[in-house]
């Protein structure tokens, strides 16, 4: 693919280099799906490697939105990042070729040293997925990153909504508030169809109910965003708490002479145990029947 000014040149196999990079068990390994609303939806997935430079394979070891998604539209983006600075990244756009429910590739991954000590769960399905581009593999600007908090710090204020409910709950804002903690957008490229994983550890809560970010690192990524198009945040800490947004990315715009990408949150994906699923808006049920007359 041609390279555009201050975009990154995609690629249409993996050096060797690049296989190298997503072999290490302690980085950050995720994966975009697309569900069937066309919406992007990511998930933390550690058994997750390039096998060769055409093909990238992953494990299933537990049910998930995004195993479903995946069967239905075969289209993902795929992401690892080093978790010591300088922080490292590379990209990937794949389709799923086939599924395997036994083999070397299985076995490979239940030996892995977070899989093998685990007397539970164990990888029972591997995803074989053919490369469509990849990223070479970049360096995220520590700078950048300082700087942006102190942006979100100036001008976060300002960028809050006058919305009374509070959408985020404890736990969710603590992580998107939190300037350090590992945050990623995706959004699905209209070019191809494919999602994309951008990491943007700059973003933060600016309440409950939004989420902001400045131009501080990756500008030209994240300026190629689609105006009120769906999106999903992830955002984890180191204890691995996890949660999903789902919003509408409205554009950018500028508060205290500062530049911000805007977010409305409209669903909130709890990722981690012990609860796993939606959690905004509240699923609505029924009150249990205990009185039944003729």
């Amino acid at each position: 693919m041609g390279k555009e000014k201050g975009l990154i040149e995609w690629f249409s196999e993996f050096s060797e280099e690049s296989i190298a990079f997503t072999k290490p068990e302690l980085i950050i390994k995720l994966v975009s799906t697309i569900n069937p609303r066309g919406w992007p939806h990511i998930t933390l997935i550690s058994c997750n490697q390039a096998k060769n430079k055409n093909q990238v394979i992953w494990g299933q070891f537990t049910e998930g939105l995004s195993k479903k998604y995946v069967e239905k539209n075969p289209k993902q983006g795929i992401f690892w990042m080093t978790t010591e600075m300088p922080f490292k990244i590379l990209q990937a756009k794949v389709k799923l070729n086939y599924t395997k429910t036994e083999g070397e590739d299985m076995e490979f991954f239940n030996k892995l040293n977070i899989m093998r000590y685990n007397a539970y769960i164990s990888v029972w399905k591997v995803f074989y997925n053919d490369v469509v581009v990849v990223s070479p593999i970049r360096k995220l600007s520590l700078l950048g990153v300082i700087k942006g908090i102190l942006l979100d710090m100036i001008g976060k204020g300002a960028t809050k909504t006058k919305l009374s409910e509070k959408r985020l709950n404890v736990t969710g804002y603590k992580l998107f508030k939190g300037p350090l903690n590992a945050k990623f957008i995706s959004y699905i490229d209209p070019e191809d169809g494919y999602p994309i994983i951008i990491p943007c550890i700059q973003l933060q809560a600016a309440d409950h109910n939004r989420l902001i970010f400045p131009l501080t690192v990756l500008k030209e990524d994240l300026e190629k965003i689609p105006t009120n198009s769906k999106i999903a945040v992830f955002g984890m800490n180191t204890d691995l708490v996890s949660q999903l947004v789902n919003g509408t990315f409205i554009g950018f715009k500028k508060f205290r002479a500062i530049k911000f990408g805007i977010v409305e949150i409209e669903e909130i994906y709890n990722s981690c145990p012990p609860l796993v699923g939606k959690i905004y808006p509240e699923i609505e049920t029924r009150p249990k029947v205990t009185n039944f007359h003729l």
